[in-house]
């Protein structure tokens, strides 16, 4: 079994600036879960599916990009979880929801995450900051400084990706553009 996320990677400018206050967090904090994984909004929570079905979950997600266009994203300051997962607020983005609910589809569809209820009525998308590691004595700190601080950043998403784990880390195993087609014109 393998473990298999799909997710949106933001671009590189933009990943390395909340990579650096994940970095920021874990050297005052001493804290290190969140730099594990790429700097993501997940779009399909982690999934163990056995290796040999790889190829055809890389085929089975390809139609979902040609459900959509590129559109902008912003990001806008901090928020948390449960008094344990501080994160990016991602600022609601109905196009989001969407291309999210069609990966969700196909996975429910295809029966990949049997688990998985049929409306995932839960996504809130966000850049998790820090995480897992995080006692709530220093999540009080952590909030306390993460609160008020300001951020806004905005960026086009105009794929996403299917990361598969090699054991260690995250690996960007397939790329997908969105690129819905133009309506046919017959005359």
């Amino acid at each position: 079994m393998t473990l298999y996320l799909t997710a949106i990677l933001p671009p590189a400018p933009l990943s390395e600036e909340i990579d650096d206050i994940r970095k920021e967090i874990s050297s005052k904090y001493n804290i290190h879960a969140a730099l594990k994984p790429p700097v993501h909004i997940t779009l399909y929570k982690p999934l163990k599916i056995p290796s040999a079905q790889e190829k055809h979950l890389i085929q089975m997600l390809k139609p979902v990009s040609l459900l959509h266009n590129p559109f902008k994203q912003e990001l806008q300051n901090y928020d948390s979880f449960n008094n344990k997962t501080l994160f990016v607020n991602c600022v609601k983005e109905p196009l989001l929801n969407n291309l999210q609910k069609d990966i969700s589809a196909v996975y429910l569809k295809n029966n990949i995450d049997p688990e998985e209820v049929k409306s995932n009525s839960t996504f809130h998308p966000h850049i998790t900051i820090a995480y897992r590691d995080v006692s709530p004595e220093i999540f009080i700190e952590l909030w306390a400084e993460f609160k008020n601080r300001k951020l806004k950043r905005s960026f086009t998403i105009d794929r996403f990706t299917l990361l598969k784990h090699d054991g260690k880390k995250w690996q960007p195993l397939e790329e997908y553009l969105l690129k819905k087609p133009e309506e046919l014109k017959l005359f």
